[in-house]
């Protein structure tokens, strides 16, 4: 089962994005642009874990949710991974809740490697992916007017399976984890 855990989107939120990311298509056809119902703010990604193990990670996720409180999540700018002059991964970043979202996937890391997960080697960045390019291309970050004072409260984090298709990736809610 290919799974990851990510902080889902209140609707209105999702909506808001969706349409930004809707205004950027044609503008930048060349990128395989997320739908907006698949839009969240990455935590973690786990790929193929055996469906035997996946007790072992919801249990990891109730640790690493006890006794943190929901926090705020404010969107702000946009950015690409590896970087702007040969992006892959163009995705927007927050101005608020990153120390909170750093936080919650370095419990999270902890205590999935307690139960046998091998540890994420790169840098935890808190981001909402809103597209993905084949080849890395540059990318002018400085050339688009974002919508402004988007934000929600993060009240819970989730585990999702994605199943790929010819369409595009299914995502399917596992479990959610509530952040009291």
């Amino acid at each position: 089962m290919r799974v990851f855990f990510g902080i889902g989107l209140p609707p209105d939120i999702r909506k808001q994005v969706g349409d930004f990311s809707e205004t950027l298509r044609t503008r930048l056809p060349r990128m395989k642009w997320v739908e907006a119902q698949n839009l969240h703010v990455t935590l973690r990604f786990l790929g193929e874990v055996e469906e035997a193990r996946i007790h072992l990670v919801t249990r990891a996720a109730r640790e690493a949710a006890s006794g943190l409180e929901g926090f705020r999540m404010v969107l702000g700018s946009l950015g690409a991974f590896p970087n702007p002059g040969r992006a892959r991964v163009f995705w927007w970043g927050l101005f608020q809740g990153a120390e909170e979202s750093s936080n919650l996937f370095n419990r999270l890391e902890e205590r999935l490697v307690d139960q046998g997960f091998e540890s994420e080697k790169r840098r935890y960045h808190p981001h909402i992916t809103l597209a993905r390019l084949r080849y890395p291309s540059p990318l002018r970050l400085d050339s688009f007017t974002l919508p402004e004072g988007l934000s929600f409260t993060a009240p819970s984090f989730t585990l999702y399976q994605s199943t790929l298709t010819p369409k595009g990736p299914i995502y399917k809610i596992v479990e959610e984890f509530k952040l009291e």
